[in-house]
């Protein structure tokens, strides 16, 4: 909010409001006298002050666009127009009194069938506006499919609606014995219409989404401006995007990172768990290498026969072979092999 926009609410509200050379006098230590706040004409008065968020400059400027000139013709041509008239013609009424198709509601479209001629004439002449700037319809033939209009690459989905009032409804006698079955509201058809912009994305500021018939304009006097809002609408729908989109990929970064940490720190220890079990191995070697030792000198002090001198080579010649399958250094290669790449021994980590 600018200075010159608070100052007009202050003197609206009769607050009084800092001379000139004020805050100068107060900066530079001269005595200044604050005014006093006159008493409220009708007593206490608490005023509250709301700041309206501004459009980002990248959407003011589209707004600045000219509008286009929209002609409604009187006839309807557009294939998506026929469309949805054939789709309504035989549809039935909704508890608002609006038609809906016996597939249900179209989602562009819901109006009373007494302003559903002149509602299907916007909507013909808002889509061939939009064929003539390059800019095409689309409108699946699926069940519950939603029409929108390719702008600027985007699809900006929009509704056409007319608007009800609705009042709390007085149950009748029989109602009254039976409260489940009675309606909550009473809806009463206005025959105004309304534009609304269905698929603008939230928090990208104050976009205008809805253009409605009023005292003094009606919807047809205003679709070029409505054809402005959906280029604005398709720019917060890219902008949208291209955000999910960037979250996505730094969530996806992070995950690799993780993921690869994780990675890392499950190698490291891989790798120092088969180092231990390699030491393990070695001094296991070593041990009986020891022990094959202990039990040639053991022989040599004893007085033994040869039968039991050769039971005994038979059990270290066996010792022997078998710290040689254990120790990791009398096959190095494997041991390195395994510890640098283990997909080559064990298959699954290919």
């Amino acid at each position: 909010m600018s200075d010159v926009a608070l100052a007009k609410i202050c003197r609206r509200h009769n607050i009084p409001i800092p001379r000139v050379g004020y805050w100068r006098r107060k900066e530079t230590a001269y005595k200044v006298t604050r005014p006093l706040l006159s008493a409220a004409k009708d007593g206490h008065e608490h005023l509250d002050i709301y700041v309206r968020e501004r459009l980002r400059p990248e959407f003011e400027e589209l707004t600045r666009r000219v509008a286009p000139k929209v002609v409604v013709a009187s006839e309807i041509s557009h294939p998506l127009a026929l469309r949805s008239e054939k789709l309504l013609e035989r549809g039935k009424l909704n508890q608002r009194g609006l038609l809906v198709s016996k597939n249900g509601a179209l989602a562009h479209i819901l109006v009373s069938t007494e302003q559903l001629p002149r509602a299907l004439k916007i909507l013909n002449a808002l889509l061939l506006a939009h064929e003539d700037r390059g800019q095409p319809p689309s409108w699946p033939k699926e069940e519950n499919a939603l029409l929108a209009v390719s702008v600027d690459g985007e699809a900006v989905r929009f509704s056409l609606s007319e608007v009800t009032d609705n009042t709390p409804h007085v149950p009748t006698p029989a109602e009254a014995k039976h409260p489940r079955s009675a309606p909550k509201y009473d809806y009463k058809l206005t025959g105004a219409l309304q534009l609304q912009i269905a698929n603008l994305p939230p928090f990208m500021g104050p976009i205008r989404r809805t253009w409605a018939d009023g005292k003094q304009q009606r919807i047809e006097d205003c679709l070029g401006d409505f054809i402005v809002g959906l280029t604005v609408a398709a720019a917060a729908i890219k902008k949208n995007r291209q955000a999910r989109e960037e979250r996505h990929r730094r969530r996806e970064e992070e995950r690799k990172r993780e993921e690869e940490e994780r990675r890392i720190a499950e190698e490291h220890k891989r790798r120092a768990e088969l180092v231990h079990e390699l030491i393990g191995r070695w001094e296991e070697a070593s041990r009986l290498r020891k022990f094959i030792k202990a039990i040639e000198e053991e022989t040599v002090r004893s007085e033994l026969s040869e039968p039991q001198k050769d039971d005994i080579q038979q059990v270290v010649e066996w010792i022997r072979r078998y710290a040689d399958t254990v120790d990791p250094l009398s096959d190095l290669p494997e041991a390195i092999e395994e510890f640098v790449r283990p997909e080559s021994i064990y298959s699954w980590l290919e």
